[in-house]
């Protein structure tokens, strides 16, 4: 963790949080008030808060034992306060402004003139100030103490000076002047006949003058100085000053080879930065200090002798036994101790000053003492004070959360109460001794003991609560909310809703609703029987199955339990699909996504459009999409598609009309799903196929390795008993793949066996038998055969088109009219494309369309003229203008009309 950084450097950020004064539930009876932005202000008035003096003189000349002065920043004090009342030891005079001078600033008018010139008094405290003489470098101090006992000179701040800063002077003892920061000013004067004087935990920065200095004063104790740069000695006890105590301070003359040859300290006169006289060595000490000389030049001067090291200094004298000269890089002239080593263990300054040095509490900062767990301890006795102005800190981090007490969120109407509750964390593991929670709409802030402090906002606004943390050492943190508070003015909730019509059927609902609460939830209903729950604020997009007229409808829900509902129209259409269910050579295609939904498209060859993927309705019996392992489809006499799937070991089926509205069902209409039943137990079944003969549909199934058959008319719905196909024309057990196709009242199944055969069970209605024959043992077989389509064209042609090695599409057909099978073609080559995953085909009038899944997802499609005797060049389904798909493709079936 860094050290403090110094105050010069950052007293108006620093004092803003460490320094401010408490905040007090009354001001005490024997204050009195200084504030000249006021209007009521008056120096002859009553110095009350009502009616305050304008001036700090005017308050100087009324003030009492026991009394404080308050000062008020204003926009200066140009005056010389001059304090000729004294207080007593138990009841000393205050003089109170903001410390280390935020605000409070007091400067003189004039030549050579100080701003505070305490004369002749004891027993008083001026503290918080902001100081400066008239001029800079010459004249007077800024504050000058003269002839006084007991005075104390605690956190100002000097920013110009004359030779001195600070000159104490006369017949005087036990002045303290402390926590204060020096930069670019004179240092501390302490002249003949003052004694027992106390130079404790200051910033010199610069000083024009060496920093300290003390001339036939005895007693003078300097400790747990940081000084930087100084044009002369750092410390220069002179004339005779006995028993001088020098401890626990940081000196350095050097930063990173800049040495201060511009001041007095130049190279042809190098000073030390600990000098005692020969009259001033007999009872004095110095000790525990961290001494940086310019280079080669002395860092003691002790008696008429000067020491380059501190070794050296030990062996002569026996002083300086635990001194180290180190060069801690305080940066550019300005004293920055956060930039100290990070490395504890190599850091001198940490842990180890003589606790025994007589000093303050606090460090400049008001920083507590305390131990760094990370740092070996040297200071005697256990010790855990740091050297210098400037404690090691431990580190603090802090969060902020912001809720309402009867509601979740930071959000509500007039009044409305909010719980803060900060969360601290320490690396030392100090507790936390004080939360000051701003709720920022100008009430006073709220000191805690505990991390959650509650706050009624009575006015609409917004707000950033904040929170400083202050832990046992008097570190702090601070933190903002991470979310705001925003208080409204009471109202009702209200809905309210958009929808863009986003193409292909598809139409984007934006839910909107105003409420003094925070909106939870939006629950749309689209108006197709689907729903959906939406975040506040977030808008859902939906396909329709169908073009038409929807009502949409959109609940809004806050947070006071209250519900509101919006409802807009939507009509919706698509050419496209309209076209594809006109009469024509017509193509349908089930599909299943890499997003696990059912689509369907279709085609219309006669009017060359394809209709765009659409969902297919969940309606009826419900099941996930992702459950789907194979599908089916097959189209009857009457424009039916007929769409199965087999989903965990059951078949499913749903109905859409391509044909004409008749019976209360819409052209394109889906109707529910239903559970193929009636059809008896096939357990484990792996593939499904379907054909139609008129509106009779025969469902083909492969269960463990058998080929079962069942039917049923459409109309009725009512299905047959699982025929074995397999124990009826003998075909081995071990089949991989089947498809299923019909010429006039026959149905033809193309099957697949685990030995590499494709043999043809054919299903006579007329004659009422079955009959097989082996297709490969006759015309041989394409290599690698894993998957089976089938289509049937006029004239008694039944097509096996069957997926080989390397994906490529071969096809053989029967001609049952004429009694043969033709040899096996190459699909692929002719259409100039392969490497299928999946293959499905389908015809309309003369010509088989094939349909290709590709490993990217993509569906491509050829279609073989056997009237004109040519292939197409093969196209994509899933890139067609009206088609499209904005998912892969994982699955397809296909049946024509």
């Amino acid at each position: 963790m860094r050290l403090r950084q110094s105050a010069a450097l950052t007293a108006a950020a620093a004092t803003a949080v460490l320094a401010l004064p408490a905040v007090a539930t009354a001001e005490p009876a024997d204050t009195i008030y200084v504030d000249n932005t006021s209007t009521a202000c008056a120096d002859n008035g009553s110095g009350t808060a009502a009616q305050p003096f304008c001036s700090i003189t005017a308050a100087a000349n009324a003030v009492l034992p026991g009394q404080t002065v308050r000062v008020a920043p204003g926009t200066s004090y140009r005056e010389t306060v001059t304090v000729t009342r004294s207080g007593t030891p138990d009841k000393p005079i205050t003089f109170l402004g903001l410390p280390l001078g935020n605000g409070s600033v007091v400067r003189p008018v004039g030549t050579a003139k100080s701003a505070f010139v305490l004369a002749n008094v004891h027993d008083v405290v001026l503290e918080g100030f902001r100081v400066s003489s008239s001029s800079s470098f010459t004249g007077a101090p800024a504050v000058t103490v003269t002839d006084s006992s007991r005075v104390t000179l605690d956190r100002l701040m000097y920013t110009s000076s004359g030779p001195a800063a600070v000159r104490i002077a006369g017949a005087g003892d036990h002045v303290t002047v402390s926590r204060s920061t020096f930069s670019f000013t004179g240092g501390v004067s302490i002249g003949a006949g003052v004694h027992d004087s106390l130079i404790t935990t200051n910033d010199f920065n610069r000083t024009t003058t060496a920093a300290i200095t003390a001339t036939d004063a005895p007693g003078l104790a300097v400790t747990y100085n940081t000084v930087v740069l100084p044009c002369a000695e750092g410390v220069k006890v002179d004339g005779a000053s006995p028993g001088a105590l020098v401890e626990n301070n940081v000196i350095s003359a050097e930063h990173r080879g800049d040495s201060s040859t511009s001041c007095v300290n130049s190279p042809g006169r190098p000073v030390p930065m600990i000098s005692l006289s020969a009259a001033s060595t007999t009872g004095s000490k110095a000790d525990y200090n961290i001494a940086h000389p310019i280079p080669q030049g002395p860092t003691y001067a002790w008696a008429d002798a000067v020491y380059p090291t501190a070794d050296a200094f030990t062996r002569a004298t026996g002083q300086a036994a635990h001194d180290v000269d180190l060069d801690l890089a305080l940066g550019n002239g300005i004293s920055t101790p956060d930039r100290l080593p990070s490395t504890t263990a190599a850091n001198p300054v940490v842990d180890s000053a003589d606790p025994s040095a007589p000093g303050v509490g606090t460090d400049l900062l008001g920083v507590k003492p305390a131990d760094d767990p990370t740092a070996p301890n040297t200071a005697p006795g256990g010790g855990v004070r740091d050297r210098g102005a400037y404690e090691r800190l431990s580190q603090s981090a802090v969060t902020l959360a912001a809720t309402g007490t009867q509601v979740p969120s930071p959000q509500g109407p007039v009044p409305f109460t909010v719980q803060v509750t900060a969360k601290a964390e320490n690396n030392w593991g100090l507790a936390q001794t004080d939360y000051t929670f701003d709720f920022g709409d100008g009430t006073d802030p709220v000191h805690s003991a505990t991390p959650t402090a509650t706050h009624v906002y009575t006015k609409a606004g917004i707000y950033w609560p904040t929170v400083i943390t202050t832990d046992a050492q008097g570190g702090t943190a601070y933190g903002t909310a991470a979310q705001r508070v925003e208080v409204r003015d009471p109202a009702d909730l209200t809905a309210d809703l958009s929808v863009q019509d986003q193409g292909r059927l598809t139409a984007l609902v934006t839910p909107a609703a105003t409420s003094p609460y925070a909106v939870t939830k939006y629950d749309i209903d689209f108006g197709d029987g689907t729903r959906v729950s939406s975040p506040a604020g977030k808008g859902a997009s939906h396909q329709y199955s169908a073009p038409g007229t929807y009502t949409v409808t959109v609940t809004a829900t806050d947070e006071g339990g209250r519900t509101a509902v919006a409802k807009k129209a939507v009509e919706l259409t698509d050419t496209a699909y309209v076209a594809s269910l006109q009469p024509g050579q017509r193509v349908q295609l089930l599909a299943r996504s890499g997003s696990n939904q059912l689509l369907n498209t279709g085609a219309n060859y006669t009017n060359k459009v394809w209709a765009p993927f659409l969902p297919v309705p969940q309606g009826g019996v419900s099941f996930a999409p992702k459950d789907v392992s194979a599908m089916a489809t097959a189209t009857t006499a009457d424009q039916y598609l007929r769409a199965f799937v087999l989903v965990n070991g059951k078949i499913y089926n749903a109905d859409r009309n391509l044909g004409p509205a008749s019976g209360g069902v819409a052209q394109g209409q889906w109707l529910p799903w239903k559970e193929v039943a009636g059809t008896g137990t096939l357990a484990g079944i792996t593939q499904i196929s379907a054909a139609s003969i008129g509106n009779s549909t025969h469902l083909v199934a492969v269960a463990g390795g058998r080929v079962y058959e069942a039917s049923s008319d459409r109309a009725t719905g009512v299905w047959s008993a699982w025929g074995d196909v397999t124990g009826v024309t003998g075909i081995p057990v071990g089949v991989t793949s089947v498809a299923a196709g019909t010429t006039g009242n026959s149905l033809h199944i193309a099957i697949l066996g685990s030995d590499g055969h494709l043999r043809v069970a054919d299903g006579d209605y007329n004659r009422g038998r079955w009959s097989y024959g082996d297709v490969t043992a006759a015309y041989g077989w394409p290599a690698g055969m894993t998957q089976v389509a089938a289509a049937s064209t006029p004239g008694s042609r039944f097509h096996v088109v069957v997926l080989g090695i390397n994906g490529h599409v071969y096809e053989t057909t029967g001609d049952y009219a004429a009694g043969y099978w033709t040899g096996w073609g190459d699909i692929s080559d002719a259409i100039g494309s392969g490497a299928f995953q999946q293959v499905a085909a389908a015809s309309t009038g003369n010509t088989i369309r094939i349909f290709g899944r590709a490993s990217s997802g993509a569906v491509l499609t050829a279609s073989g003229d056997y009237t004109a005797g040519q292939w197409s060049a093969t196209s994509t389904v899933t890139d067609a203008a009206a088609a499209g798909a904005t998912d892969r493709i994982d699955s397809i079936a296909a049946a024509g009309l």
